[in-house]
């Protein structure tokens, strides 16, 4: 798989025809030895890719983009923010390709007419560094849930670097900001992610990583990229696994 778009946008590409996880392998070659700053590992396809909570996200392959960037920042107290940077990057370039509003579902999910269409998996390191790991679903898979959506069922025929290129080249715009003035990206990715919110106003169920439950209307995104709930009371919740009900 020839990815000459891309190559000429990150400092190191490794590219592979099948792996278990992108995230994983990033971090066994980080223990074996060292990365550059903003490198890029991309797969055809996963056979046990991580998602959040445990959740696997595998993909057959050539039907979706499997990828993870590794990052080092000296920024490390807003590095919170990768997660929701990278969605706006990815929000970005999948409007590029098409007519239906890109929305950012509030952590870590990107969505086309409610259904996902990306995720992302931010994962520190023994380090500090980071890995944020993505999935970009290009065709449908035949195991693919209802709630999934690709470019493909969106009339888009996707070619697998100049997708990933876009991505690449909306992230980097934005994560350049952030390493001169981390305020001024964040200040850009909260403006973005109320404009092009699926979660914002919505009635929703938040599922707390130490068990517990938050019902309420989400109202907005804060300054540490944590969601608000109004439950009527307002709840500050950090990290959690949003569902999206019917108003």
């Amino acid at each position: 798989m020839s990815l000459t778009q891309t190559s000429a946008l990150v400092n190191e590409l490794v590219v592979l025809e099948s792996i278990d996880s992108t995230n994983l392998e990033l971090a066994r070659r980080l223990q074996s030895g060292t990365l550059q700053n903003f490198s890029l590992l991309v797969a055809r396809q996963q056979t046990a890719g991580m998602g959040r909570l445990g959740r696997s996200w595998v993909s057959e392959p050539g039907t979706s983009i499997s990828a993870s960037l590794y990052l080092r920042s000296s920024h490390t107290k807003e590095l919170g923010w990768a997660t929701l940077i990278l969605a706006t990057a990815i929000r970005a370039a999948i409007q590029e390709l098409v007519v239906d509003p890109v929305l950012v579902k509030w952590p870590n999910d990107v969505l086309v007419n409610d259904k996902k269409i990306c995720g992302i998996l931010a994962q520190i390191q023994p380090d500090g560094a980071l890995i944020l790991g993505f999935g970009i679903n290009l065709k449908t898979q035949s195991g693919a849930p209802d709630t999934a959506t690709s470019l493909e069922l969106l009339g888009v025929d996707a070619d697998f670097d100049a997708v990933l290129a876009a991505v690449v080249t909306n992230f980097r715009i934005r994560w350049s900001i952030f390493e001169q003035n981390p305020q001024s990206a964040i200040i850009k990715a909260r403006g973005e992610l109320v404009q092009h919110s699926a979660t914002i106003g919505r009635s929703v169920r938040a599922e707390l990583p130490g068990g517990g439950e938050v019902y309420g209307i989400a109202k907005e995104i804060d300054a540490e990229g944590r969601l608000v709930i109004h439950t009527p009371e307002p709840v500050v919740v950090s990290a959690a696994d949003v569902w999206h009900l019917r108003n």
